[in-house]
C-alpha cells in the first residue's frame, strides 16, 4: 500500500491536482490493539505549504497533502488536543510543553518530550486539505470541507494503535430543514467553514480513537 500510495503522490505532483481526495488511504485501517493508554501527547500536524513542508515522518502511512499553511495545521493540532482533553481517563500533555519543544522533526520533538514525560501513546498526523467556503455562507457554491489524517502511536512497541482518515464536507441540508430553520430561527443557518469541519473532524475522531483504547 505505501508504495501505490507513493506513486500516486508522484502523480499527483506532477499533474498539479488541486485535490488529495482520491489519494487517500481507504478507512477503516486494521490496527494492533497495544498495553492500556493513559498518558498522550499530540505532535504538531504535518502540512504543505507554499514556503515549505513538515513532514509527518512519524506516520505508518505514506500520506499526499495539498497546500494548507502552518497556521490552519497548527489550529487542527488544538482542535485534537482540545478534543482529547474533554475525556477524564486521559492525561494530555499541555499543548504549550509540546510547541517548547518542538523540533525541526516530529521524531526530534517527540524525543525531547518522551526524555522529560512518561508518556504512553503519542498522535501524530497531517492536515491533508481544506476546501474553503465559497460564495453565499447561507447557499455557498462551494460548501467548506477537510481532509486529515491521524494515527495514535503506542510508544512501547512503536506500532499504531489506532489510525483513521476524515474527508467530508457537509452536504446542503433538505428542503424540509432548511424551512424549518426559517420558521423557528428567522434565517437559514450559514454552512460550515473549513475550519469547522475540521474541529467537527477531530471531535469525531478522537471519540474513535477513545473507543480504540478502552
Amino acid at each position: 500500500m505505501r508504495r501505490s500510495v507513493a506513486i500516486l503522490l508522484a502523480a499527483a505532483t506532477l499533474a498539479g491536482c488541486s485535490t488529495v481526495r482520491q489519494y487517500l488511504p481507504d478507512n477503516p485501517f486494521s490496527a494492533a490493539r497495544s498495553t492500556p493508554v493513559r498518558t498522550i501527547a499530540v505532535l504538531p500536524f504535518a502540512y504543505r505549504a507554499e514556503d515549505g513542508t513538515r513532514a509527518c515522518d512519524l506516520c505508518p502511512d505514506t500520506l499526499v497533502m495539498d497546500k494548507t499553511s502552518e497556521q490552519d495545521a497548527l489550529l487542527v493540532t488544538a482542535f485534537f488536543h482540545e478534543a482529547l482533553t474533554r475525556h477524564p481517563s486521559l492525561t494530555v500533555i499541555p499543548n504549550e510543553r509540546i510547541l517548547a519543544a518542538r523540533g525541526e522533526t516530529m521524531e526530534q520533538t517527540l524525543a525531547v518530550i518522551a526524555a522529560e514525560e512518561e508518556i504512553d501513546a503519542v498522535v501524530v498526523g497531517a492536515l491533508l486539505e481544506l476546501r474553503p467556503r465559497l460564495g453565499d455562507p447561507r447557499d455557498p457554491y462551494q460548501r467548506g470541507g477537510a481532509a486529515i489524517y491521524a494515527a495514535l502511536i503506542d510508544m512501547r512497541s512503536g506500532n499504531p494503535v489506532w489510525k483513521r482518515v476524515f474527508d467530508r464536507t457537509p452536504p446542503r441540508p433538505g428542503r424540509a430543514v432548511r424551512q424549518y430553520a426559517r420558521l423557528v430561527e428567522g434565517e437559514i443557518p450559514k454552512s460550515y467553514t473549513a475550519h469547522e469541519v475540521s474541529e467537527r473532524a477531530a471531535d469525531s475522531m478522537v471519540s474513535s480513537l477513545v473507543r480504540a483504547i478502552r
